[in-house]
């Protein structure tokens, strides 16, 4: 396997406990170890943004199978708690930068690994223009601004810039300040959410039988169809996760850190999103009404709580959304550095440059660029996240394919480094991934026209990048 040529006499004389690991896959520290326990779960926790994919979304589910689409909140979490599972295996065992396309390329095929390193930079820089044009839509309507679109893609720009100069300043600064927000976030999220739930506990509501109402607003629509629709809004914001993973390299004690942070994200996220949705729906002061709204949660705030309160929440869901861009940009940027530290992108060297600050600002800023223009060309926030959404999923099954059944019974090519995961587990979440998949092709999904052929043109140009800097393994 390719590793990246080092000068080992550049190394320090004495290395630290990570340094060692590191060197022991072949690279040495060039990124600064800033990340801490709750800093690595915020980038977990950030990224899946419970807040920001609830607030987007709802109204999807709610209109798909009413209030009971609620459950398949949990349907998908016990599923990606599968996922997570082996993520956190793999990330104790290679606590290395550029997570999917390590562990593919040590678990399978250098190929597979650049295919898998290709579609997280695909799902990253669609999935952050799609949270900027997110909050860009929330906030004008918020405003009262006309959410034109030229307003919303100026708006858009202005957010991914700003998030570009925020990293810019090094991952302290960007990780300092998601964590405020992640707290304001957790804290936004549990006030609003008891503070309903209890309003419709008390009779200003509907009671709790109304959660397990299901209906379809198509007359002869097949519920079972409607209830898988209504998960999207599940599958599209239960992602995100491995975040942590990505952050190995500027994590202290990353092989302990990390998989904890990739698990406890994740299930804190369902807790809590679960809690979010029971006290939202129960507070509905009109079902009609809510599935006609361009934003039911809010619909519901301003029907049940204070003015002050509504604004204190919606504070907090712009910064989730804003934060959830803030990491994804850093997770976009590790990927593209990992994969050019190997010579695996045009232009590696270029890409593959550290600053003074020990942020691999080249790579920053030409991804950044990219998003500016990916928005510009899809200017639909559902397009862009259903291209992040599938390419994210297919991203899973390739890990998780590699891991259940790439080194059962044989040697791996990384002998120096083997990797063991449960057989049963990863072939679980591997099946539950396949579901999932199907689900997303449904023609309900908005996969739009768009979609298809950023699909199409993601395959292509993937092809292309890979001829031109393929190596000998």
């Amino acid at each position: 396997m390719q590793k990246s040529k080092m000068d080992e006499s550049r190394w320090p004389k004495a290395l630290s406990q990570d340094e060692l690991v590191l060197a022991d896959f072949g690279y040495r520290q060039e990124l600064r170890r800033d990340v801490g326990l709750f800093s690595s779960f915020a980038m977990s926790f950030s990224l899946i943004s419970v807040t920001s994919g609830i607030f987007a979304l709802y109204g999807v589910g709610l209109n798909a199978a009413g209030p009971a689409f609620i459950w398949t909140w949990l349907v998908v979490g016990a599923g990606q708690i599968l996922v997570a599972l082996v993520f956190a295996n793999l990330a104790k065992q290679t606590p290395l930068s550029g997570y999917a396309y390590q562990w593919v390329r040590r678990l399978a095929t250098p190929t597979l690994g650049w295919w898998a390193g290709w579609l997280v930079i695909v799902q990253m820089a669609t999935g952050m223009p799609a949270a900027c044009y997110g909050l860009a839509t929330y906030f004008s309507s918020y405003v009262g601004m006309a959410p034109t679109g030229r307003n919303l893609i100026v708006a858009t720009i202005a957010i991914l810039l700003s998030l570009a100069v925020i990293n810019h300043f090094g991952i302290h600064l960007a990780s300092r300040l998601n964590n405020y927000a992640v707290g304001a976030e957790i804290l936004g999220s549990v006030v609003a959410g008891i503070t309903l739930l209890v309003l419709a506990l008390l009779g200003k509501g509907h009671p709790v039988h109304f959660v397990f109402t299901a209906e379809t607003q198509s007359a002869g629509k097949p519920f079972i169809g409607a209830l898988a629709v209504s998960s999207l809004m599940s599958i599209w914001t239960l992602t995100g996760f491995e975040n942590a993973a990505n952050l190995a390299e500027e994590t202290k004690s990353p092989h302990r850190i990390v998989p904890t942070a990739i698990v406890s994200s994740l299930v804190i996220s369902i807790v809590l999103g679960f809690l979010v949705l029971v006290g939202f729906t129960m507070a509905i002061p009109s079902l009609s009404e809510a599935r006609v709204q361009s934003a039911p949660l809010l619909y519901t705030m301003q029907a049940r709580l204070p003015s002050p309160l509504v604004a204190g929440v919606m504070f907090c869901v712009f910064l989730a959304i804003y934060a959830s861009a803030l990491t994804n940009l850093i997770s976009l940027t590790r990927m593209v550095w990992a994969m050019a530290r190997d010579r695996q992108l045009p232009q590696s060297h270029w890409l593959g440059r550290i600053n003074q600050r020990h942020i691999p600002a080249n790579a920053l800023w030409l991804v950044t660029a990219i998003s500016i223009a990916f928005a510009c060309w899809a200017q639909v926030e559902n397009v862009m996240t259903s291209i992040s959404s599938l390419a994210a999923y297919i991203t899973y099954a390739m890990i998780i394919g590699a891991a259940a059944w790439t080194h059962a019974g044989t040697k791996q090519r990384e002998s120096a480094n083997p990797i063991r995961v449960p057989k049963t587990l990863a072939a679980a979440a591997f099946l539950w991934l396949l579901l999932v998949i199907v689900m997303l092709c449904l023609p309900q999904a908005g996969l739009a026209w768009k979609s298809v052929m950023a699909m199409v043109g993601v395959a292509g140009s993937g092809a292309l990048l890979h001829a031109a800097t393929s190596r000998p393994s």
